[in-house]
């Protein structure tokens, strides 16, 4: 079985470091990524060591996911320092999350199917013994084929898994052992420091097949062996052959929304697990901040208490740097807290990073007619970097990149 040779230059990495849900914190990991860990992730990408050696990966997307960090602000500091040859590899990994967002938002009848998907496929398994069992043996790392349990145990404990590993178990699930992808796609959610509605979903739907229609993504054990460098006993028969997934629902194309001028009056602002760097709208100095997270348990997902003490660290940085008196509440009722702050703070009008598609957008444009009634406007402020990027994920990923690659270019002079 061949070695892994661990060099020099990856003893600046972070890949052993607790992750600190912080915006310095994810500068720092992204300034060391830029200067010594680009070349090594360039060239061993897709070979997934395990959780014990992550020297090969960035480890930036849980930083990026809750926008401590940008994608722009990746973009831009790979370019400053290297050739856009030598960052591609990278570049075009953050350009996929990109499209994803991009594309959800152009089709969010994709994001309801999948919420109905999960109660449909809890359904499905409680009705079916056998489905019951191997659903919970799926999701315990007792199926009996190494890999999978592996990469089970490793999510659970480690909160993340490798790109190609995550490819990996979404097909084992889905072709192998023939489970609704929307409760594994709801598995990754639970337990994924760096889980996104849009990359999460429509990952899981591009290896089912019904993504990129006609087009599945099937794990063999050679890739698995060859990629793992034979960590695994690959004595367990996978489905190499399998026929892609399909659906009868069609999820049409909607122009992305347009959004509100911001006010020019007093404003407070309410930082969510979406965006946690709001320093485009800060700047104009509101009245007051405050953040608001849904308990672990009120989502659909029931977020890991990893994954929630994450994301709630995440708002708790946001709101500090905006405001020393802001404060994070825990609640279901977001309508209350808004009001009262509003009132007290003699504003009416309350502003908000744009929350793409998902938990929160839900919640937030669900009260947005009731802050209404009370006299109070909640508006989003939607990044240029998504007002630039996101009309051109309308088709497939090589379309989307093809007709960016100038854009992301100029990211380097701007």
């Amino acid at each position: 079985m061949s070695k892994r040779q661990v060099t020099s230059n990856e003893t600046g990495y972070f890949w052993q470091k607790k992750a600190v849900p912080t915006r310095a914190e994810g500068l720092e990991r992204l300034s060391s990524f830029a200067v010594t860990g680009l070349k090594s992730y360039s060239d061993q990408r897709n070979y997934d060591y395990g959780p014990s050696d992550r020297s090969n990966i960035s480890l930036l997307s849980p930083w990026v996911r809750h926008r401590l960090i940008s994608e722009q602000e990746i973009i831009e500091k790979l370019l400053n320092i290297h050739s856009h040859r030598d960052a591609e590899k990278y570049i075009q990994q953050v350009v996929w999350r990109t499209y994803f967002k991009g594309w959800l938002e152009q089709h969010p009848s994709v994001w309801d199917s999948y919420q109905k998907g999960i109660w449909s496929g809890l359904n499905e398994v409680s009705h079916d013994k056998n489905k019951t069992r191997l659903y919970e043996k799926a999701i315990t790392g007792q199926t009996g084929i190494d890999c999978f349990d592996s990469w089970t145990v490793d999510l659970m404990e480690h909160s993340y898994l490798h790109n190609h590993a995550r490819l990996w178990f979404a097909s084992i699930w889905v072709f192998t052992l023939k489970l609704p992808w929307e409760l594994g796609a709801n598995f990754f959610m639970r337990h994924l420091l760096d889980g996104d509605p849009a990359s999460n979903t429509l990952s899981w739907r591009w290896v089912s097949g019904l993504h990129t229609k006609g087009k599945n993504y099937l794990a063999t054990s050679s890739n698995i062996k060859k990629f793992t460098l034979g960590r695994f006993k690959m004595d367990a028969l996978l489905d190499e052959v399998a026929s892609p997934l399909n659906e009868l629902t069609e999820h049409p194309f909607q122009s992305l929304t347009s959004l509100e001028n911001l006010p020019n009056d007093d404003f407070l602002l309410l930082v969510t697990k979406e965006d946690c760097n709001s320093v485009d709208l800060a700047k104009d100095l509101p009245v007051s901040a405050l953040g608001l997270m849904l308990s672990e348990k009120s989502e659909v997902f029931e977020n890991s208490p990893a994954v929630f003490e994450f994301s709630h660290g995440a708002v708790v940085d946001g709101v500090e740097r905006i405001s020393s008196a802001g404060e994070v509440l825990i609640c279901e009722d977001w309508l209350e807290p808004l009001i009262d702050l509003a009132r007290s703070n003699n504003v009416t009008n309350i502003v908000t990073a744009y929350t793409p598609i998902g938990p929160v957008n839900s919640k937030l444009q669900s009260i947005k007619p009731l802050l209404k009634n009370a006299g109070i406007e909640l508006s989003f402020s939607r990044k240029q970097y998504d007002q630039t990027f996101w009309p051109h994920a309308t088709k497939g990923f090589f379309a989307f990149k093809k007709s960016t690659n100038n854009l992301i270019k100029e990211l380097a002079v701007n």
